[in-house]
Formats: structure tokens, C-alpha cells, sequence
């Protein structure tokens, strides 16, 4: 007897073995022997002795019997644990003609049918079981009844339905199920009055005018599917499916301010509920409320601890709102789970950016691989603080640090050689290098993306060095490609107004930039300069006022006031608009020229015997 029994469980773990292990477990148990079989025929083989095991159990009594029922039922289990529901059927299969008379197993065996989509085979198998109840196995019925539906019988899934609602009145799945099947058949006033019923019998649950709105949207009867809902809500205010329903609807209709005010109400008593709390960070997030919209993200952060994207979220939030610590920390503990993310490192960089930690800055940014989308503005970003430190701290470590990056990035060839070679420019013109920086520049200078704009730039410092006529060239060019271009002949008016040469072509340019552009303030404030030059105040003053109107925060234009009002002995005019020019000037060598300005007004202010 032991030998026998010894037998028949290792033929079933083989069995096992073959089932729940990997296609590539059976093959591997197959070439052993030499021979190749597809799953199906080791499942067959399988299927086979299972039905000897099944004969030779039943002949030996009804020990052997329970000692094989109870191996194989342990063993489908495990194959449905695994989700290898086609071994669990072969065993099941087999295991209910071994004890025909079990419920229990009839049912395991339909559900695991269920999984691999053989409904029709489950029906007879459920049927039985919900009759064998007397329809008192709900779950059962409830299982059956779905089945019925997924094939279309919906009459039916109906029997059914009503047969566990007889037995069980108070069954709110079936209630809901019998009332959706109605609906499914457009008998919608039979829907509703199903589902009304259910209410009336069972108390306190908003689950039934949940389902009664959901029909009325699907009719597009959104107020009265609103009415519903809110009816749920009242019902049972703990239900926030009624309150999601009513918060969608409102912003479907773009009333996001209804929606939220809902969901807030809900909140104040709820306030853990993921769900709401997810769509009130989304609308919030959208509108763009982000101060207001943080302690719920927060709080669904809190619920949701893996979710990356609402992580990214909180930060941006927290950055927005200036609170950077808790930006940094956030941003931080999302490195744990994606140490080399693009994004994160430059959402970093740009708070310590902000920060004016520019070295934090720095590190994350450099951070940041070639082959990133935010490579390059990250590259521009350290190239300009960079300079800033260099500028700031005036050592050759922080200078040499500088020139090396940008040169670094200019021989890289990238799209952005133009730009780097610009802010390269910039700081050694800063430092008074202009020769350097011009060169800077006339390196790209023949490059597609050379822009007008640089060119105004490389024509300005040819000015400082007094290269007027390199300077003039690369205006003229631009005249020569676009001779409408206004800012071209203010540019080459005013560089001679200021050397004081040619003053009949200086006034000839600015004139014909202002015939172009007569609303521009920068090009009033050059015609207002020349009048000034030839001592003509009145006009001066006339052309300056109409310039400060359009451009009332440029330092040249109140600098070319202050000195037209202190000729004009207006010294309180002129000081006003000193003191404006004084505030609104960045660079020190503008600053220093102003106070210089100042000193003179003041001068000229004191009466003669003070002097």
C-alpha cells in the first residue's frame, strides 16, 4: 500500500513539475529523452495519467481516494497561485470526476475555467453548485448570472438575478447587476425603478441613485444625473464615487470651480480618500493654483509613496512657491529611484540656480549626459554662471574655470557654438579684454546662426575700440541685405553723433530710422540726443519725453534727460530723473558714469559764491 501511494504522488508532482514550471522546463524533460513534444501533447500525456491515477484510486478505496483528492486539489491551488490556470483546469478536470459530489471543487474548477475564457464549460458547472444551495450560495449565483451575461444570454443572467434577490433581498451586487442587465436592453424605465426598489429595501447606501445617475449620463440627462448623485452623496456621504461622478460632470462642463468646491466639501470629512484627492490635484495643477494645491499633494503623495510623477509634481509645486527646501528634498529622494534622470538633475540645478548657489547649481548641471534634451541649455546655464563667479570672485582659478568650460563647449561643435561664443564674449568685455572679445566673436561671425542681433553686438564693441569703420561695414551689411531696417541707420546716426563727426548724415540716418519706426523709443531718444548736440533743447527735450513714454525704464534715455532738464536749470527734473536712471543701472561702470552725471547737476545747481 505505501509503494502504491509512494507511486501515484510522484507521478502527480511530475505532473506538476511539467504544469506550473516554464514551457522551457518541459522541453528541457523532453530532449532528455530525445524527444521533442509541444506543450499541448506533455499536457496530454499528463492528462492521461492523471486519469489512471483517478481509475486506480477509486478502485482502491475510498482512503486512496481522499489522499489523491487532497494532493491534486493542493496542487491545482498552486498552479493557480502561479496563474497557470491551463495545469489548474487539467488537474480540476480530473479531480471532479474523482469527487463528483464536491461542491466546492465544482465551483474552484468553474472559476479557474473563468480565467482562460471557457464560460460555456463553467455555466454547467456553476449551475449546479447555485442549485445544489437551493440559491442560497449568492456568490455562486452572482458568478453565474455574469457568465449568462458575458455571453449574451442576458434573460438569462436576469433568472438569475432575481432567483439570488428571492433568496437574499438585500443582495445590493445583484440588485445593481439586474439593474444594469435592464438598462443593457434599453429598458431603462425598468433600469431605474429596479434600482429605486433596491433603495427602499436596503437602507443607507448611495450605491443605487449612484448607478441611476450613471444611466441618466449615459442618456446625456446630466442635470438630472446630477440630482442623483448628490442624492447618493446624501445617502451615504462616505461614497465618493457620487462625488466623483458630480465633480467630472461639472468640469466636463467647464466649471472647475463647482467641481472643486465639491470635492473640498467631501475632503473636510474625508480627507484621506486618494481618489478626490487625485482629481483636485489635477485641477488645481491645471489651473495653475499651486500655493493652494500643495497640502493635498502632499497628502496624496503621502498615499501614493512609488508614484514618481505626482513626486515630480509636489516639487515643481514647492518650487513655485519658493519653498526650495522642500523642493531639494523632493527632487533628492526622487535621484533614490532614478539616480541619472535628465529632468530631475536640472529641476535641481535650477532651484540652486534661483538659489544663488551657484556651485550646487553647477554640480547638478554638469550632471546632466550629451545625449539628454536638456543638455545644451543646461551647458548655456553653467557657461553664465560660470562668468558670473568669475566676474564676482576676479582670481584666475574662477577665470581659467570659465575659459575652459565655454572653449570646451565652442570646440564641440554643437548648434550652440554662436551662443557660448556670445557669453564668452560678454565677460571678457566685462573685464575690459575687448580685443579678446571681439575676436570671440569674428570667430563665429561667418556662421548660419549669427544673428543680427550679434552683429549689432560685434559692431558695438568695434565702436569701443574705436574700429569705426569695421564697425560700419557690419552695419552697412545689414542695409544691404534689408534697407528698411530702422535700427540699422539709428545705430549708424548715433555712432556718429557721439564722435561728433558728420553731424548732416548723422541727423539724415536717425531721421530716416525714425520715418520707419516713429513710435520707437530707442530711435526717439537718438533724435532727441542730436538735437540736444546742436543745441537745440527745446526739440531735445520735445523727442526725449515722447522716448521715455515708450521706454520709461532705460538708463540712457532718463541719464539724456536728467543733463537736458540740469541745462534747461529744471534741477529738480533733472534729479529726478538721475535718481531713476541710477536705480535702473546694473553694471558698475554705468553706475559710476551716472554718479558722475549727478555730481555735475548738483554743481551746477549751487549758486556761484559756493563753488
Amino acid at each position: 500500500m505505501m509503494k502504491n501511494n509512494s507511486k501515484l504522488s510522484l507521478i502527480l508532482t511530475f505532473s506538476l513539475f511539467i504544469g506550473c514550471s516554464s514551457l522551457d522546463k518541459s522541453r528541457e524533460i523532453a530532449q532528455s529523452k530525445k524527444e521533442k513534444k509541444s506543450q499541448e501533447d506533455v499536457l496530454a500525456e499528463v492528462s492521461s495519467k492523471l486519469k489512471e491515477m483517478v481509475e486506480s484510486a477509486k478502485k482502491g478505496g475510498q482512503s486512496k481516494v481522499d489522499y489523491l483528492a487532497g494532493d491534486m486539489f493542493l496542487k491545482a491551488n498552486a498552479a493557480t497561485m502561479e496563474n497557470d490556470f491551463k495545469t489548474a483546469n487539467l488537474i480540476y478536470e480530473n479531480l471532479v470526476n474523482l469527487v463528483d459530489d464536491d461542491d466546492f471543487i465544482h465551483k474552484k474548477y468553474a472559476i479557474s475555467l473563468i480565467r482562460t475564457g471557457e464560460l460555456k464549460k463553467s455555466l454547467s458547472l456553476l449551475d449546479r453548485v447555485f442549485k445544489n444551495s437551493k440559491n442560497q450560495d449568492s456568490q455562486t449565483g452572482l458568478l453565474l448570472a455574469g457568465v449568462h451575461s458575458s455571453l449574451g444570454e442576458v434573460a438569462k443572467s436576469q433568472v438569475v438575478y432575481r432567483s439570488i434577490l428571492a433568496a437574499s433581498p438585500k443582495n445590493e451586487e445583484a440588485c445593481v447587476f439586474l439593474g444594469k442587465s435592464y438598462a443593457l436592453e434599453d429598458k431603462f424605465a425598468k433600469a431605474v425603478a429596479t434600482l429605486k426598489n433596491c433603495e427602499k429595501r436596503i437602507k443607507g447606501k448611495g450605491i443605487f441613485s449612484y448607478y441611476i445617475g450613471k444611466l441618466y449620463v449615459d442618456k446625456e440627462k446630466l442635470d438630472i444625473a446630477k440630482t442623483y448623485f448628490k442624492k447618493s452623496a446624501k445617502i451615504q456621504p462616505s461614497f465618493s464615487q457620487s462625488v466623483m461622478a458630480l465633480g467630472v460632470i461639472y468640469e466636463e462642463q467647464k466649471k472647475s470651480d463647482r467641481a472643486l468646491k465639491v470635492y473640498k466639501k467631501y475632503l473636510k470629512n474625508y480627507p484621506n480618500d486618494p481618489l478626490i484627492l487625485n482629481r483636485i490635484v489635477q485641477i488645481m495643477f491645471s489651473e495653475e493654483k499651486f500655493k493652494e494645491v500643495i497640502p493635498y499633494a502632499e497628502k496624496l503623495s503621502d498615499f501614493e509613496p512609488d508614484n514618481l510623477n505626482l513626486k515630480v509634481k509636489l516639487g515643481i509645486l514647492y518650487t513655485d512657491a519658493k519653498e526650495y527646501a522642500q523642493a531639494i528634498s523632493t527632487f533628492k529622494s526622487l535621484l533614490v529611484h532614478v539616480p541619472k534622470n535628465d529632468k530631475i538633475l536640472y529641476y535641481l540645478g535650477a532651484i540652486y540656480q534661483e538659489k544663488q548657489e551657484l556651485e550646487s547649481a553647477i554640480d547638478y548641471f554638469t550632471m546632466i549626459p550629451p545625449e539628454s534634451g536638456l543638455y545644451q541649455d543646461s551647458s548655456v546655464q553653467v557657461a553664465q554662471m560660470l562668468s558670473s563667479l568669475a566676474q564676482t570672485d576676479k582670481t584666475e582659478k574662477s577665470d581659467k574655470a570659465f575659459i575652459e568650460f565655454v572653449d570646451q563647449k565652442i570646440a564641440e561643435q554643437s548648434p550652440l557654438k554662436v551662443e557660448f561664443s556670445v557669453i564668452k564674449a560678454s565677460y571678457l568685455e566685462a573685464t575690459n579684454a575687448f580685443s579678446r572679445s571681439i575676436a570671440s566673436l569674428e570667430e563665429v561671425s561667418t556662421l548660419e546662426n549669427f544673428s543680427e542681433n550679434h552683429k549689432y553686438y560685434l559692431a558695438s564693441l568695434y565702436e569701443k575700440v574705436k574700429k569705426f569703420e569695421e564697425s560700419e561695414k557690419v552695419i552697412k551689411k545689414i542695409l544691404k541685405d534689408d534697407p528698411e531696417n530702422a535700427h540699422a541707420w539709428n545705430f549708424l546716426g548715433y555712432s556718429l553723433l557721439e564722435r561728433k563727426t558728420k553731424m548732416d548724415d548723422a541727423f539724415k540716418y536717425i531721421s530716416k530710422a525714425v520715418e520707419l519706426r516713429p513710435e520707437d523709443g530707442f530711435i526717439r531718444d537718438s533724435l532727441g540726443w542730436y538735437y540736444f548736440k546742436v543745441g537745440k533743447i527745446d526739440e531735445a527735450l520735445n523727442e526725449l519725453l515722447k522716448a521715455i513714454k515708450v521706454e520709461p525704464k532705460d538708463v540712457s534715455i532718463q541719464k539724456h534727460l536728467a543733463i537736458v532738464y540740469s541745462v534747461k536749470r529744471d534741477f529738480k527734473s533733472a534729479k529726478r530723473h538721475i535718481d531713476k536712471a541710477i536705480s535702473y543701472a546694473s553694471q558698475d561702470a554705468d553706475k559710476a558714469e551716472l554718479d558722475e552725471v549727478l555730481r555735475s547737476i548738483v554743481q551746477k545747481r549751487l549758486p556761484a559764491s559756493a563753488k
